[in-house]
């Protein structure tokens, strides 16, 4: 188990080390010198209370459980482990099955068939799902038998409101992974293509899982075997025509007077009536749970939260509304707001990942700010696929085209806006996009990140070709993990 504390002082001090390299290097350019003085360390929104996210201090959440909103375990019989004592394997069935971890490639069983660390909706589904799959008929035999033949390992993704008030509040999806022989469909099979006596019965499954998900009340149970995918839906409260496994949220963008940050963003809209609050917007987000979602809510609210006020900053350095390309935008999480905070002229958002392109798309018209369907937002976006290294490349082809052409660079060029924001995976960002943001326009660049190495190559990359760091901030992104999330602001030839 990794020591928190130690894990975030430790990741301040390489950054710091880092650029402190870089400013010795650049020391026939005193202008550009990297000198953070302090890198500041947020702690998580806490999902279990009504935030009051503009004061960091409220927001602080000293516990390591309940911040997991997607969590995936294997499920193994408890006959497997010689570990269990005596008492829980005389209280249980040797057939039994029981949820696992894999830590450093060993599987640890959940003896109380808690993981801590998940949210408490994932909780709650964990101790009625386990239960459901282990009752039993007469004669030992089990009630669910289809579900549990030949299934090994489970996944479970819900909102990122997880239920503080109420564990059964919000989306509960769960997918269920079958090994060989896997899940035999008798509909789609030839008279020669039998099950074999360990194969699942699709009609059975089907049959099975409808019951489980209601009694548990889960949004939807997926089963996944080799080319089979079969999906129930809660009848309670799935709606009609509804046949997608969709996580619907919500938070709220609060805009405060008289305090240092400006925005405060939460998952429950503001109760008490204040006079330092101006307005406070609803942002809604519909995910498809087979694309990636920031698995940590308190992490991802209180990297909005920052987001939002760096942008502020950035505002009220200008003289007029700056305009924002945003690369790896998944389904929107940090556009919407960013457009319905009304700081922006412009958002252009591009990512590759064709669900979440249909994601952020639909969630930009779900919240009128989708570019050309006559949105009401005051910062209308364009959501475009494609990869941001292929992007990136085609608008230095255009721009060193226009620039060998003695042409003016167009208004819609990539190069041209104000604000480069880039949220990408842990590999960092390919060659060309950092070309970009060296080349273009940008007066400003935004860097999320959860892969600190890579971070720190890119920053090499980005200081010496004319950007300074204005401001920066580490956030714990796993507890107990040494995985870490930092925020960047860099200020284009900028004091620090």
């Amino acid at each position: 188990m990794v020591d928190d504390n130690k894990k975030l002082s430790t990741a301040c001090q390489e950054i710091h080390q880092r650029l402190t390299a870089i400013s010795q290097r650049l020391t026939s350019q005193p202008d550009r010198a990297q000198t953070v003085k302090d890198i500041k360390v947020l702690t998580a929104a806490s999902t279990s209370q009504i935030y009051s996210s503009h004061d960091e201090r409220s927001t602080s959440n000293a516990s390591n459980e309940g911040y997991r909103c997607k969590c995936a375990f294997q499920l193994t019989p408890v006959s497997s482990f010689a570990c269990i004592n005596q008492e829980d394997q005389n209280a249980k069935s040797s057939h039994d099955l029981m949820y696992c971890i894999r830590e450093h490639g060993v599987i640890i069983p959940l003896q109380d068939g808690i993981f801590p660390p998940a949210n408490r909706r994932i909780r709650h589904a964990m101790v009625e799902l386990l239960k459901s799959l282990n009752r039993k008929q007469s004669n030992d035999i089990y009630q669910f038998r289809a579900m549990r033949n030949n299934l090994t390992s489970l996944t479970f993704v819900t909102s990122w409101g997880d239920g503080a008030q109420n564990a059964l509040f919000g989306d509960c999806h769960v997918t269920l992974h079958y090994g060989p022989p896997g899940i035999f469909n008798a509909s789609t099979s030839s008279d020669s293509t039998m099950a074999t006596g360990n194969q699942c019965n699709a009609s059975n499954w089907e049959e099975e899982s409808e019951q489980i998900c209601n009694e548990c009340k889960l949004s939807s149970l997926t089963a996944r075997s080799k080319g089979i995918k079969l999906t129930a839906f809660n009848s309670l409260l799935a709606q009609e025509g509804n046949k997608d496994c969709i996580i619907h949220d919500d938070i709220w963008i609060t805009t405060y007077t008289q305090q240092n940050d400006i925005f405060g963003v939460s998952l429950v809209p503001p109760t008490l009536q204040s006079t330092c609050i101006t307005r406070s917007v609803k942002v809604q987000y519909q995910k498809s749970t087979e694309a990636f979602q920031h698995p940590n809510a308190g992490v991802m609210l209180s990297s909005l939260h920052w987001i939002l006020n760096t942008l502020s900053w950035i505002v009220k350095q200008s003289a007029v509304k700056p305009s924002l390309l945003e690369m790896y935008c998944g389904c929107g999480a940090h556009t919407i707001p960013c457009a319905k905070s009304g700081l922006l002229s412009e958002i252009v958002a591009v990512e590759l990942d064709e669900r979440l392109v249909a994601a952020c798309r639909n969630n930009c018209l779900l919240n009128n700010c989708l570019q050309g369907e006559n949105g009401c937002a005051e910062t209308e976006v364009s959501v475009y696929k494609g990869d941001a290294a292929a992007w990136a490349k085609k608008a230095l082809m255009s721009y060193k085209k226009q620039k060998a052409n003695g042409s003016t660079i167009s208004n819609d060029s990539a190069m041209n806006f104000d604000i480069l924001l880039v949220d990408p995976p842990r590999e960092g960002l390919d060659k060309t996009v950092c070309d970009l943001a060296l080349k273009g326009q940008f007066k400003y660049m935004i860097y999320i990140s959860c892969g600190r190495r890579a971070l720190l190559r890119d920053l090499e990359t980005l200081c010496a070709g004319g950007f300074n760091v204005a401001d920066l901030a580490v956030i714990d992104l796993f507890p107990g993990t040494d995985a870490v999330e930092s925020l960047v602001l860099l200020e284009r030839g900028g004091n620090n």
